[in-house]
């Protein structure tokens, strides 16, 4: 536990008084050698560090896809992609973010309601982007899901 405390200081130290391009540069490094923890320090810092650079949101976006992809925690990538979509807003990875949320919840979490919700939402804020193929063809999916559902629920009661 002291070596993993020590660790994490030297890091922060580190990475104190360097610029976003180098912490992003080091993070993606550190993620492409599987060093999660490393990783997400960085991509802090810039948050951090540099709230309004480009690199902030592009962090904060990284975070959630590590929850999502590396670390298999569904509800805290969410909890990111969130994260992206209140503090930068206007920023592209703020659409993305969106789309994200609705297919975590859709196909990691098969809670399917939320998924449609957040699609509908992503199709209202963003209807000419070139995401929608992608959103009309999850939702068309889920649709049939729902209505399957509907007909074995029509069976039970």
């Amino acid at each position: 536990m002291g070596k993993i405390l020590y660790l994490m200081i030297i890091l922060i130290m580190a990475c104190n008084n360097q610029s976003p391009e180098k912490l992003w540069n080091d993070a993606k490094l550190f993620r492409s050698d599987n060093k999660m923890k490393e990783c997400v320090i960085n991509l802090e810092s810039i948050i951090k560090e540099y709230p309004q650079h480009d690199f902030a949101a592009k962090a904060q976006f990284q975070k959630a896809e590590i929850y999502l992809n590396d670390m298999k925690d569904f509800d805290s990538a969410i909890e990111e992609f969130r994260r992206v979509i209140i503090q930068y807003p206007d920023h592209n990875a703020a659409k993305n973010s969106l789309f994200m949320i609705a297919y975590v919840y859709n196909n990691y979490l098969n809670a399917y309601s939320h998924a449609i919700e957040n699609y509908n939402l992503f199709m209202t804020k963003y209807p000419d982007d070139e995401l929608m193929p992608s959103v009309q063809y999850e939702l068309d999916g889920l649709l049939e899901v729902e209505s399957i559902i509907d007909s074995l629920n029509s069976f039970v009661l």
